[in-house]
């Protein structure tokens, strides 16, 4: 016996699918969630009091005006930061709180073994890089020379540039502990290169 529109599963059908009929493809009834509508409601309602607020009332800050003082508050945290953390300064008053310190010293030859002891010997005598145990400096012997040295290399040499590796902490560690290794005179060191430079005409 077939199903007529009078029984419950065609009236159910019919309360489901509402509207429009394409070819044979009818449409269901599915009404929008209630917070979707709320939402949109919400931003229709909100569009005028945007538009009035920004472009009239001058109460609500354009993006232009939001993006500068976002700006300048990066600018106050980046300076108060700096402030509070000053950059390391290789001068010879900063580079004289490392030379002499045995705690700089010792982090200073932790370094040295790891990244220099290969061209200089570990003892600091010279191989491939020179003796740095006498008073002969090629390219200047005060603690600032000795600082910009280890900094930019000497690419000609073969050596690397340790700025861009090592903090400038771990550089002016590193000049405590060469500066350790003077008159040390280890065993069959490297012959003597560059100028003499006396305690006189260090940075000191």
């Amino acid at each position: 016996m077939a199903e007529n529109d009078s029984t419950p599963s065609a009236r159910d059908e019919d309360a489901v699918i509402q509207g429009h009929n394409y070819d044979g493809i009818r449409e269901y009834d599915n009404p929008m969630p209630g917070w979707w509508l709320w939402i949109l409601w919400g931003t229709i309602l909100w569009s005028p009091l945007y538009i009035l607020g920004v472009h009239f009332l001058d109460v609500i800050p354009t993006y232009e005006e939001d993006l500068a003082s976002s700006q300048a508050e990066i600018v106050q945290i980046r300076e108060a930061y700096e402030a509070a953390n000053p950059a390391f300064q290789a001068t010879p008053e900063t580079l004289a709180q490392y030379v002499g310190n045995q705690d700089q010293i010792d982090a200073g030859a932790a370094l040295f073994a790891t990244n220099c002891a290969a061209c200089h010997r570990p003892d600091g005598g010279g191989l491939i890089g020179p003796n740095l145990t006498d008073e002969y400096w090629i390219h200047g012997g005060t603690d600032v020379d000795i600082f910009n040295v280890i900094s930019a290399g000497v690419i000609s040499k073969g050596m690397a540039p340790w700025g861009p590796i090592l903090s400038a902490e771990a550089r002016a560690q590193l000049v405590a502990f060469v500066r350790s290794l003077e008159g040390t005179s280890p065993p069959d060191a490297m012959a003597p290169q560059g100028d003499p430079v006396t305690a006189d005409t260090d940075d000191v």
